[in-house]
Order: structure tokens, then sequence, then C-alpha cells
């Protein structure tokens, strides 16, 4: 059963170091993963419970695991990390397009902002797409009167 489950769905923890290969910066982050903001996000995403790094996973790209290895990446489906500009980035949330597997991620100062917010995010930031809010479910219970 073990075995089924890991070649259908993958490792139920995310592997970070892949993650890491199959991410991609924006021009604006100078230094890649060196960037100070962004060395940040990966040790919050270290010191995640695996639970939080699946939410994350389900944040950032609407998927709870990652490919089972290297080889099953697409290309469109790498991450990509962009800086949020905003003045005060500590008191900001991250933002993610979950379509392109996109985190909009601020420049916070510091780990301890960083995880709160990026915490705050996956754990109520729960919709991925339009579906469950007023004008979703309309446009649901209107194509069902056409089938």
């Amino acid at each position: 059963a073990r075995e089924l489950e890991l070649l259908t769905c993958g490792e139920a923890d995310v592997d970070l170091a892949m993650l890491k290969r199959h991410t991609s910066y924006g021009a604006s982050i100078t230094g890649g993963e060196n960037a100070p903001h962004i060395r940040i996000f990966w040790q919050v995403l270290q010191d995640f419970e695996p639970d939080d790094r699946r939410a994350f996973l389900t944040f950032a790209w609407g998927r709870n695991r990652l490919p089972l290895t290297d080889a099953d990446w697409a290309v469109q489906a790498e991450m990509k990390i962009h800086t949020l500009e905003t003045p005060r980035p500590n008191d900001h949330l991250p933002a993610s397009h979950t379509c392109f597997f996109s985190l909009e991620w601020p420049k916070y100062t510091n780990k301890a902002a960083a995880h709160a917010k990026l915490l705050y995010a996956i754990r109520e930031c729960r919709a991925i797409d339009m579906d469950n809010t007023a004008e979703g479910r309309a446009n649901r219970d209107n194509a069902s009167a056409f089938s």
C-alpha cells in the first residue's frame, strides 16, 4: 500500500532540496536563493512541521505533494518566487498564484515575522479559486441548470 501511495501521490513530506532545485527567482531578486529574504523563506519552510509544508504547497500550487522524482517535474511546474515590494514588509502577508506556482514574498527582515505571516497565510487562505465565493456558487448553480 505504501509503495502504491508513493508512486501515485508522491512523498508525504515535502523534499525541500528537490523544491529548491525546481525554484526560480524573479529578476528583481539579486542573489537568487542567497538574497536575505529568500534565505529566510527557506529557513521558515525548513522549520515548519510536515503538515505545514504540505499546506504551503497547497497555498502556492494547489497541490499538497511534489512530484516523486526530478524527472517527473514539468518545466512549467517550477516554483517561481518574486519579491512583493512594500514599504513595511514585516506587516504584509505573502501572496500566491496557484495556477502558475508563483509566490510573492515580502522582503521580511526577520525569521519570526516571516514565519508568523506565512503560517497565517497557509492556514487561513484555504480557497485556491473562485469556487467557494458567492459568485462562484452562482456560476456553478447556473451551469447546472443547463445540464
